[in-house]
């Protein structure tokens, strides 16, 4: 029987690059399938508007600053802040940083729906 491994080290490469982000995804799904973790990189923000259907996402700020805009309302943000987005919530963010982004249930791309 495979040891289950419960202590995870941040993965080296990128999974994914799109609309201005890079993202690392902790590869945890052999302990649970109804959560997502993951380290955000961006230089600029995100270059879209979202509604993500069923995902709530929870980002803490490591580095940088900048502000997120979820429901037409502007919040800025500096490290060690967290931000809460509902699942239905339309969002953005922009500014140079890294997030730590925790997402329940885990995020599948047919759930988000792209504004702009």
């Amino acid at each position: 029987m495979e040891e289950i491994k419960h202590v995870f080290k941040l993965p080296q490469e990128y999974s994914f690059e799109r609309a201005g982000i890079a993202g690392k995804k902790f590869p945890i799904s052999d302990l649970t399938n109804s959560t997502g973790v993951l380290i955000i990189d961006t230089e600029k923000g995100h270059e879209t508007t979202i509604i993500e259907h069923e995902c709530d996402f929870i980002y803490y700020i490591l580095e940088g600053n900048g502000y997120f805009e979820i429901n037409d309302k502007r919040e800025d943000f500096i490290v060690g802040d967290l931000v809460v987005i509902p699942a239905k919530s339309k969002f953005t963010y922009k500014g140079k940083c890294k997030l730590l982004l925790i997402n329940n249930p885990a995020f599948s791309m047919e759930q988000e729906e792209t504004l702009n």
